[in-house]
């Protein structure tokens, strides 16, 4: 699985990995051990799948297949069911301030303001959606299947494609498929995907900069929220970058693996990075891995991946607030990282 192009394999990328994440979601749940890397907070059914999680604070959403979305009102320590608004898969989730989106599969786009309903959005759009990035003054990106990529500035609700000349990319013009995308506060983006690009703009899309390629996928990105400007994407065959200047220059880090890397969360010198039967810790900012042992990850997939903060009671001295790291994948699991 190395280079794949839009004439042979490239296309059939995005299928094979749903292939090994539904063949995966078959494992059943394990009893809990002394190696266990993970808790389960919520399970679902063998043929369910979550793709995207976000929290911010105590509130947050995770989406998956035909139209599951599930919210959290503390940290993620419990789930709800949210009625559905469409029964097609939903791939990726973003939130910007008080606002969300939410992409999937035909183009189909979801939107929330405020504590509001969700409303399906007349986007005009087509494409199978992979994923969406969003700041907190609504500028938001949409990336998908063969190339495709459009930039919203009302939180979704209307989209302008990205024209991209993939010629500069690639001698033969092969548009690649769009895994990621992020949006900065002050409305950087960055798209990646196949031939291991990523591409920065800071002009909305209308000019895009090559800060990284490479031979494997690239499936996620993320730029620690803590104000390093530390970040990491993951993607194919272990591979495992970062960067110190928020995305515009990439190093590779050796972790010593060759799983499929699917989800990436730092922050604070902490780095969890999810995928196919392998997940990675480190507590040093990427100097070191470690892997897990746990069989609920051996056995099994998971992608999204994000933090949340709960607030418990601590006795008389009042409240202790703890952030968590959650990951998000088969049969629809929702699981906290606990070592």
């Amino acid at each position: 699985m190395k280079k794949y192009i839009n004439s042979g394999r490239a296309g059939s990328l995005f299928a094979t990995l749903l292939f090994c994440l539904v063949s995966l979601g078959s494992a059943q749940a394990q009893e809990a051990s002394a190696d266990d890397a993970i808790e389960v907070v919520r399970e679902g059914i063998a043929h369910d799948a979550l793709y995207a999680i976000e929290i911010s604070g105590e509130s947050g959403f995770a989406v998956g297949a035909f139209g599951l979305m599930l919210e959290t009102a503390d940290g993620g320590n419990s789930w709800t069911l949210v009625e559905p608004k469409t029964q097609l898969s939903l791939l990726g989730i973003a939130r910007g301030g008080d606002k969300h989106v939410v992409v999937g599969q035909q183009g189909v786009v979801l939107t929330r303001a405020g504590g509001g309903d969700w409303e399906a959005t007349d986007s005009g759009l087509t494409q199978r959606l992979l994923n969406v990035g969003m700041n907190s003054s609504g500028m938001a990106v949409a990336v998908g299947e063969f190339g495709f990529a459009a930039v919203s500035m009302d939180a979704g609700h209307t989209w302008k494609p990205i024209v991209v000349d993939w010629e500069q990319y690639n001698e033969e013009g092969y548009e690649p498929h769009l895994y990621d995308a992020t949006v900065a506060e002050d409305g950087t983006l960055m798209i990646a995907g196949e031939f291991g690009l990523i591409l920065r703009s800071t002009d909305g899309g209308a000019t895009l900069e090559k800060a990284a390629e490479g031979d494997e996928s690239i499936f996620d990105i993320d730029i620690a929220r803590d104000g390093s400007n530390t970040g990491y994407a993951v993607g194919q065959e272990g591979l495992v970058l970062k960067t110190l200047d928020a995305g515009v220059t990439w190093q590779r880090v050796d972790a010593d693996t060759k799983a499929n890397l699917l989800g990436v969360w730092s922050g604070n010198g902490e780095v969890v990075i999810s995928g196919i039967r392998e997940m990675l810790r480190s507590s040093d900012d990427g100097g070191s891995f470690s892997k897990t042992v746990d069989i609920k990850i051996g056995r099994t997939w998971y992608q999204g991946i994000a933090a949340g903060v709960s607030e418990t009671q601590s006795g008389a001295k009042g409240f202790l607030r703890e952030q968590s790291v959650y990951v998000v994948g088969h049969r629809a699991t929702i699981a906290r990282v606990v070592k």
